[in-house]
C-alpha cells in the first residue's frame, strides 16, 4: 500500500443537539491550489478522502483529508472487469429430471 498523501488543512466535526453534524474544513488557498495542480487526475478531477482521525489532533482536528489514489482496473469491452466465467456444458444426462 502506498503512503497516504495528506492535504495540509484543519478539519473539525461539529455535532448538533438534534443529532446532525458538519465538518468544517479550513485550508490555505495557496496550499490547496498547489496540491490540486500537483494531484489532478487525467480527467481533471482532484479526488479526496475525508476520514475520521483515531485521536483528536493538537489543534482539535477530528478528521484528515488525503488524496484518493485508488485506480480501478480497466474494463473489458463487454463491461466485465475481468475474464468472463465460462459455465461447463450441460448434457441431458446431467439433469436429474
Amino acid at each position: 500500500m502506498a503512503d497516504k498523501i495528506f492535504l495540509k488543512c484543519s478539519a473539525k466535526q461539529k455535532r448538533f443537539d438534534n443529532g446532525g453534524s458538519v465538518i468544517n474544513l479550513g485550508v490555505k488557498v495557496a496550499d490547496l491550489v498547489a496540491f490540486a495542480q500537483a494531484h489532478t487526475n487525467e480527467r481533471g478531477y482532484l479526488n479526496l478522502v475525508i476520514s475520521e482521525r483515531r485521536e483528536v489532533g493538537q489543534y482539535g482536528d477530528t478528521h484528515s483529508v488525503t488524496l484518493d489514489t485508488y485506480v480501478s482496473q480497466a474494463k473489458e469491452p463487454g463491461g466485465m472487469a475481468g475474464p468472463a466465467l465460462e459455465s461447463p456444458p450441460i448434457h441431458d444426462d446431467d439433469i436429474p429430471f
